[in-house]
């Protein structure tokens, strides 16, 4: 995905690709914060009611069920690649990468209790509360570009620094395994 990115030959293509998901400027607040994360935020506050039900059954265990949202994320996934108007472009090599976070993300906002779904949860929020603070005069001044950038990378030190100290876990075997488990 970077030497995607970096190579400045591809970037008419994905500006036209983002075009058409409504996405009008490149840059990280547009691409990475409001089309990647905040929609797929969204997405997670509904999910589609077969998915939920198979979640909400007590009757099936929970690797049953993971693996159930794993193959429903996978196939929407296949589902979206085949549609694309460019297949090796931006949102191809998106779904590249999307093919092995999603299934963990969905199962952390939308499986068992675990600590991954407290830190899935801790992390929604600080893109929420960043977000916020972006658009909050209280916080960011809009005085003057400078003004603004420096408010801006003070906002993201503080909750990158916030989220850092939540994935802080400790190094013995037995952290890897309450990192799923409830």
């Amino acid at each position: 995905m970077l030497f995607y990115v970096k190579d400045s030959d591809n970037w008419e293509d994905i500006q036209l690709e983002l075009a058409g998901r409504r996405v009008q400027e490149m840059t990280f607040v547009d691409i990475v914060l409001d089309f990647i994360l905040l929609d797929a935020f969204e997405d997670l506050e509904n999910p589609p009611a077969s998915l939920t039900a198979v979640m909400q059954n007590r009757w099936l265990s929970n690797g049953f069920k993971e693996t159930a949202l794993s193959t429903a994320v996978w196939s929407v996934l296949k589902a979206k690649r085949r549609r694309l108007k460019i297949p090796d472009g931006f949102i191809s090599h998106f779904y590249n990468i999307s093919q092995f976070v999603s299934p963990v993300l969905a199962w952390g906002f939308l499986g068992p209790e675990s600590h991954l779904k407290t830190l899935c949860e801790e992390f929604k929020e600080q893109i929420l509360g960043f977000m916020r603070a972006v658009f909050n005069s209280r916080k960011c001044r809009y005085t003057s570009a400078d003004e603004l950038a420096d408010d801006i990378v003070s906002l993201a030190e503080e909750h990158s620094k916030h989220m850092l100290s939540k994935l802080a876990l400790p190094l013995d075997s037995a952290a890897g395994s309450q990192l799923y488990t409830s």
